[in-house]
């Protein structure tokens, strides 16, 4: 790679603080003069949200592949999302909240989502002989469904009162006050990351195949029961907070493994960084589409210009792709 990596990491540093500059200065609405209060309480804490959440799909999109071997998987197009908000929109409705030995509830029930939608999606591409394209894709749709469709009946059970903010939830939302879902989300991403970062060689190793890290000396189904519990804690600590924000994870790892390569030694910090300037851009431009265009104060869920932008290089990858293999 030579010093190629480090002036990735370079223009990524400087894109990362251009955007809390941008953020800072823009505001909301236009508003270009800065009020402690209102930055403390609601800017700052939706910032580091941001970052959180767009390192955290864009890192989760990138273990997800490795562990496939297939371009197209991230915690959006194999239904890992969709499960998390099915397990958080359930203790929202029915609960609404709480914890439980300490731990908050709704993250609970998000990451149980996560890693039951990855299971079942791996088990049914298993089944099928592998881990084509085509398999995952259907699986992760079908199940991604499957989820939507509860989440409507559980949203149907609802009393009225608990409909707005949901519906804003599941959107995809950084719209949060104080610092409580940024320290709550961070405890898990802690954890999440570490693994994330212990596991770089056995990523590299098991994009080759399983074969080929066994006999490198991985422990093939330990790993990759690590990889799903990273991947799923990653995903659900931002999903219990800020609802489903899709194609993060699809089209950071993309644009960085075209930067620095497929060693996820580079890959990972570069997910992370660049995810953590990506998501508080969308969110800039997306809580002042309204008044740009329209002078209007509503404010566009950041999950919507994500899927707009990422539903579009999506549609990109699987014209591009020329056959049905995996690999990357």
């Amino acid at each position: 790679m030579g010093m190629r990596p480090r002036y990735v990491f370079l223009l990524l540093f400087v894109c990362w603080l251009a955007v809390i500059l941008a953020t800072v200065g823009v505001g909301m609405f236009g508003i270009s003069f800065f009020d402690p209060a209102i930055f403390q309480q609601l800017s700052l804490p939706r910032l580091m949200m941001g970052m959180l959440a767009g390192a955290s799909l864009a890192v989760a999109g990138a273990m997800f592949q490795a562990l496939f071997r297939n371009p197209l998987a991230s915690p959006y197009t194999l239904g890992v999302s969709s499960g998390a908000s099915l397990g958080a929109a359930v203790i929202f409705i029915f609960v609404g909240g709480g914890l439980w030995y300490g731990m908050p509830l709704v993250s609970l029930a998000a990451f149980a989502g996560a890693l039951g939608c990855v299971t079942l999606v791996y088990a049914i591409a298993h089944s099928r002989g592998g881990h084509s394209v085509g398999t995952l894709l259907l699986a992760g749709i079908v199940i991604g469904m499957i989820c939507s469709a509860l989440i409507v009946l559980v949203l149907f059970l609802a009393e009225r009162h608990d409909l707005s903010a949901v519906l804003q939830w599941m959107m995809g939302s950084l719209e949060i006050v104080g610092f409580n879902p940024v320290n709550e989300a961070l405890a898990m991403i802690a954890l999440a990351g570490g693994l994330a970062a212990y596991l770089h060689r056995d990523l590299d190793l098991l994009m080759m195949g399983e074969t080929v890290a066994a006999g490198r000396g991985v422990p093939v189904r330990q790993t990759r029961a690590l990889i799903y519990f990273s991947a799923s804690l990653l995903t659900a600590g931002i999903v219990a907070h800020c609802g489903p924000i899709g194609f993060v994870g699809l089209l950071i790892p993309h644009i960085m493994r075209f930067l620095v390569g497929p060693s996820h030694r580079y890959l990972l910090p570069a997910c992370a960084l660049a995810g953590a300037a990506f998501l508080p851009l969308c969110d800039l431009l997306a809580r002042n589409a309204m008044w740009w265009l329209r002078g209007e104060s509503r404010q566009m869920p950041v999950g919507v210009l994500t899927n707009l932008v990422g539903g579009g290089f999506f549609i990109y990858l699987l014209l591009t792709r020329r056959d049905d293999r995996s690999g990357l």
